[in-house]
């Protein structure tokens, strides 16, 4: 994302903590897809919250409030905020084989080798996020480089993301678990187990940032690949945009729970 940032953009930054790289094993999720963003509306406990599953919440909807976060919603509560986007940040080093005729892909996961000042080293930075302006884009400015959601987490034959009051917006065949299995076929897949519905309203998705090519160009010199060998449709290759292409962007995943 473009760092000129709109002074009418509000932002709620989440600051990660890494202690370290643990084995993933949680599902084998598809390359987000442009065309699977939904958006609803949570309007549980006196609250109107607009949302899309890209992550992004709220707007300012001038003139009238169907996209916008109010309290109370009873008719006579204001509008609480603009737009807001998850940022995440991160600095990958890549090693430089100190060679103008090859392209660096190598990443320096070693903290050792990061912080010896002898070895030749690259810093690529990413800001992702989703939101509905000054985002970074493709060359032909028809994709924005951000978070997409992956199908498998809702019903898509449906216009919203998974609620957990509408039992038709649930993935049909059961919700993703671990790897290509899924689970909990027909029940809720709650915050505290199968089933359970402590709150009034809530909803599940998931967004990475496969699509993201900013780093994967032909011109750069420097490649970042998050997932070697892994690419944009290779298990679901209906895949509506960048077919084939290296999945990109930091190899973020990020799993979201209102």
């Amino acid at each position: 994302m473009r760092k000129n940032f709109s002074k009418y953009l509000s932002f709620l930054i989440f600051t990660f903590l890494v202690t370290g790289q643990s084995q993933y094993n949680g599902p084998d999720d598809l390359a987000g897809d442009p065309s699977a963003i939904r958006e609803s509306r949570m309007d549980g406990n006196r609250i109107l919250l607009y949302f899309k599953n890209t992550t992004e919440l709220s707007d300012w909807a001038p003139g009238g409030v169907d996209n916008v976060s109010i309290w109370p919603n009873d008719g006579t509560g204001t509008k609480m905020v603009d737009g807001i986007g998850l940022l995440i940040a991160a600095k990958v080093y890549i090693q430089d084989d100190n060679n103008s005729a090859t392209v660096d892909t190598i990443i320096i996961e070693d903290l050792n080798q990061i912080e010896d000042q002898s070895i030749s080293k690259h810093e690529v930075y990413f800001l992702q996020t989703s939101y509905r302006e000054e985002m970074d884009h493709n060359p032909s400015n028809t994709l924005d480089w951000g978070f997409y959601p992956p199908f498998g987490y809702f019903n898509p034959a449906q216009d919203e993301p998974a609620m957990s009051d509408k039992p038709d917006t649930w993935p049909i065949g059961g919700w993703p678990a671990s790897g290509n299995d899924t689970k909990w076929k027909g029940a809720w897949d709650g915050r505290f187990g199968k089933g359970v519905q402590y709150a009034d309203l809530e909803t599940y998705f998931v967004a990475n940032d496969a699509q993201d090519q900013e780093n994967l160009g032909v011109e750069d010199y420097v490649k970042y690949y998050p997932r070697p060998g892994h690419f944009v449709g290779d298990i679901r290759p209906n895949v509506t945009i960048q077919f084939g292409s290296p999945w990109g962007g930091l190899g973020t995943r990020v799993e979201t729970r209102g």
